[in-house]
């Protein structure tokens, strides 16, 4: 597991945490509107470093990202704050050690326990010497988002091919679609090869597909390649059908991966339950 618990003060819409959130390895934020869960997931996304540079975005950095979708400027952290001023700090259990992000309008600082640290190699003693930027991915609920993982798709699709993902992700993606696909081909555009009979195809360009099932697709992909060590997802079942649900959450509980998603369905929690992870 890769964070087991979670304490928030004064950042976004959160004043403070009246004990520290503990999570495991599949788990669901559910509430109503403005009840905090996105603030959640936006203070674990900053994680191991907030100037680090976004998995999906980049060169943009995670702190630029979460300020970009609340219509900030760069460099300008207001909008993370408890009513735009003061300071934020988020503390974070990894590793069996204490590790805390305190945010201003000044430059992120970073403590293991009450050391502050002051070279990025430090952060190797927490979270390891694998590449800091792939280990936490979020996923925002956002259209403009969705095309940024598909232009990052198309930077991998080498490496997507080359390890044989084109045709597991049609397969697992084929257990919820009423069409059979036999191959999802990643190049200039994501094409699915569609199975007709006879040993004929067509093919089905992605962005004709269902919300949900562009969404599942552009997700599994991210992860398969990039192999984050926590994921994080806002709105979680928009754009999804029940039976979408059931196969990506069963998808995420075979992963190597935590993965911490926000919802307001109680659908999503009665399916959590069922795979009793």
């Amino acid at each position: 597991m890769f964070v087991d618990s979670i304490n928030i003060r004064e950042f976004r819409g959160i004043k403070g945490c009246k004990k520290p959130l503990e999570f495991s390895k599949l788990n669901i934020l559910i509430g109503r509107n403005n009840a905090g869960k996105t603030s959640v997931l936006e203070a674990l996304s900053l994680l191991p470093q907030p100037k680090s540079s976004d998995p999906i975005t980049g060169p943009k950095s995670k702190i630029e990202l979460l300020t970009s979708l609340h219509d900030s400027k760069p460099n300008n952290y207001e909008s993370l704050l408890y009513f735009y001023t003061g300071k934020s700090k988020i503390e974070y259990y990894v590793n069996n050690q204490e590790f805390s992000i305190f945010l201003s309008r000044g430059r992120p600082e970073l403590h293991i326990g009450e050391t502050k640290i002051t070279d990025d190699r430090e952060l190797f003693d927490i979270f390891g010497k694998k590449k800091l930027t792939n280990l936490v991915i979020y996923i925002p609920f956002d259209s403009n988002f969705l095309k940024d993982m598909e232009k990052r798709l198309e930077g991998l699709k080498h490496q997507i091919n080359k390890e044989g993902l084109n045709v597991k992700l049609a397969t697992t993606i084929n257990k919820c679609l009423d069409d059979k696909y036999s191959e999802i081909m990643f190049q200039d555009k994501i094409i699915l090869r569609k199975v007709l009979g006879d040993n004929k195809f067509n093919y089905v360009n992605l962005r004709d597909l269902g919300t949900g099932a562009k969404k599942v697709i552009k997700i599994m992909a991210i992860v398969e390649v990039l192999k984050p060590k926590l994921l994080l997802i806002d709105d979680f079942e928009a754009g999804l059908h029940p039976s979408l649900i059931d196969i990506f959450l069963n998808w995420l509980n075979d992963k190597k991966l935590q993965t911490i998603v926000s919802t307001h369905s109680i659908d999503v929690l009665y399916r959590l339950t069922e795979i009793d992870p």
